[in-house]
């Protein structure tokens, strides 16, 4: 019935965004929260009003069926600061300022039949970061995520301090833990917690953490790649503990510990190091499990079930996971592409008997990653990866530079110069087009840059 409740309220909300002021017909009333949200205002007037996706803000209009909040949906972009190589073009990547219009379009959606936990990504875009109307079948841009929808988030707030997740069954912490602490002390904390009257809490794993991230997120907003109407989350100060300026911007230090370890050797350091997902700004990095790393944490209760697979080989070139439900492709083609090939490959992808293919969205694309792998990260018994380093686009646009596109290393995510930065199951973004000569790195970290990754297909 949640489910339901979410879709009926994103159809009245698509209706009311895809039209300008002054083109909404009869049969497109606004929703009641829009209209609310206006009441003793004047025309103009700033507003703001909540929705499935989170808050909406705007200004108040007068449109044919109503005086109402017309969404601005503003999208500013902060994060992942490129470092451009010397005489770089201009306009190739780095951060951009793309505000969404009031007419944006919500994408009118077909179902992924997957029981993976929807990205909660509504909007299309083009290979600038610019918002699209999303295209049919055989036009560029076709087939990326918001044109796909999922198992819908859901959750519950309990009153008691916790959150439960209707869909995978997992209790989470409600309260962000503002104190930033090591690896170890995170375990501890957790197996110490009492909350909700139980006493067997734990640090979750990282596909039990990435699987509440929510990819409406954008630092640019203040939103967090986090559902900030169930789950309480804050920027950290601008110092550490000892009164040091931290090492990042307050923006991008999200980072939140999961209990998975890295099997690589991290940096080439021979160093243990563990994932985190960072909510701040939506990418899943690692860092060592000792010394002076200190994270966020969120501790979580429940059946440590969530990302085991159920693979099948159907010996058709096609691998079902009774998991998830998605049906991939056993092998790669051994090709690399940008990302709007990359869409285009899977949408007209003929495979075991099959049409209808597409690239899958990040959360279905870190479903396969094989955490107890690293070279590669995905169970070659099953899959056939051509090139162990290769990286694979996933469908979804990267919030905080609408120009970059979400993708998995499978193979060890590496910087600039090679080293082994970020670990073989990270996910981060690159640009959607160019030529990856233009940019010297991207990030604080100096992430290489490749644009052209491979793909590995769903459906």
């Amino acid at each position: 019935m949640r489910t339901m409740a979410l879709i009926l309220f994103l159809i009245s909300i698509c209706s009311f965004a895809v039209a300008a002021p002054g083109e909404l017909g009869a049969g497109h009333t606004p929703p009641p929260q829009a209209t609310q949200a206006c009441q003793g205002k004047s025309q103009g007037a700033a507003c703001r009003f909540d929705t499935p996706r989170g808050i909406l803000s705007g200004a108040c209009r007068n449109v044919p069926n109503a005086f109402a909040c017309v969404p601005d949906g503003g999208m500013q972009q902060r994060g992942n600061n490129a470092r451009p190589a010397q005489n770089r073009p201009v306009g190739q990547g780095g951060p951009v300022s793309q505000p969404l219009p009031a007419s944006a379009p919500i994408a009118n959606t077909t179902s992924a039949k997957s029981r993976v936990v929807d990205t909660a990504q509504v909007y299309c875009f083009d290979d600038n970061g610019a918002v699209i109307t999303c295209p049919q079948r055989g036009e560029k841009f076709f087939g990326q995520d918001a044109q796909f929808i999922g198992t819908q988030p859901a959750y519950r707030d309990n009153g008691d301090g916790t959150v439960s997740d209707l869909n995978t069954g997992l209790v989470w912490q409600k309260a962000h833990n503002a104190k930033r602490v090591g690896y170890s002390e995170a375990r501890r904390d957790c197996e110490a917690l009492v909350l909700g009257g139980k006493h067997d809490w734990r640090l979750p794993s990282l596909k039990e953490l990435f699987s509440i991230a929510d990819f409406s997120g954008s630092q640019g907003t203040g939103r967090f790649y986090l559902d900030s109407r169930y789950f309480n989350m804050a920027y950290p100060s601008a110092t550490d503990d000892m009164g040091r300026e931290a090492s990042h911007h307050p923006e991008m230090m999200g980072q939140t510990w999961s209990s998975t370890l890295y099997t690589g050797n991290h940096m080439g350091r021979g160093v243990e190091a563990a994932f985190f997902f960072n909510f701040f700004d939506g990418h899943i990095k690692n860092a060592p499990t000792s010394g002076p790393f200190s994270l966020f944490h969120r501790c979580v209760r429940g059946a440590e079930y969530l990302g085991h697979n159920d693979f099948s080989n159907n010996k058709d070139g096609s691998v079902s996971d009774n998991a998830t439900g998605l049906t991939w492709q056993q092998a790669d083609d051994g090709k690399t592409r940008d990302w709007p090939e990359a869409l285009r490959y899977c949408s007209t992808l003929n495979l075991a008997g099959k049409r209808y293919w597409r690239l899958p969205n990040v959360k279905e694309l870190q479903s396969i990653v094989d955490y107890s792998r690293n070279d590669p990260a995905i169970d070659t018994r099953i899959f056939t990866q051509t090139d162990r380093n290769g990286w694979y686009w996933s469908s979804t646009t990267h919030g905080d530079n609408t120009r970059m596109a979400s993708y998995v290393c499978f193979g060890k995510c590496t910087s600039s110069g090679g080293v082994d930065t970020h670990g073989a199951g990270a996910q981060r973004a690159d640009p959607k087009t160019g030529n990856p000569t233009s940019y010297s790195s991207l990030g604080g970290q100096s992430d290489a840059v490749r644009i052209d990754n491979y793909v590995r297909c769903v459906r």
